[in-house]
């Protein structure tokens, strides 16, 4: 588990409760961003989902990080591999998207290689 501070949060009724440290998580950005320099703060939020609950559809996503399907949909389309259909750049290469089996129009969200790595990395920051 990595270093947290404790805090009092009005949203939890006065209870402390634990945060990451905030200079551990502008560190964690800083080392996404050095992974993949035109990352966004949108970008690494859905990114933090995604790695949060593999296999989330994106119209959840959407509601999870407050974010409108249209911002959801272009977002995750820059965060997925070139040669995926409908990649847009900067093409991170850090999600994979899947269509639902339960609803064959629905897409689902998955961490790639690479993003299994940079999470790694994030988490190994956070601990740190």
């Amino acid at each position: 588990m990595f270093q947290t501070d404790v805090i009092l949060d009005r949203r939890a009724a006065g209870r402390p409760v634990r945060r990451a440290a905030p200079g551990r998580i502008i560190s964690a950005i800083n080392l996404a961003r050095d992974r993949a320099p035109a990352l966004t703060l949108t970008q690494f939020l859905v990114f933090m989902a995604v790695a949060g609950e593999e296999g989330i559809r994106l119209y959840e996503l959407g509601a999870r990080i407050g974010e409108s399907q249209a911002v959801i949909s272009r977002t995750v389309r820059a965060l997925t591999t070139v040669g995926e259909p409908g990649t847009l750049p900067p093409a991170h290469g850090l999600l994979t998207l899947m269509r639902d089996r339960d609803d064959g129009r629905g897409r689902r969200a998955v961490l790639s290689p690479a993003g299994r790595t940079l999470l790694g990395q994030i988490e190994h920051a956070l601990e740190s």
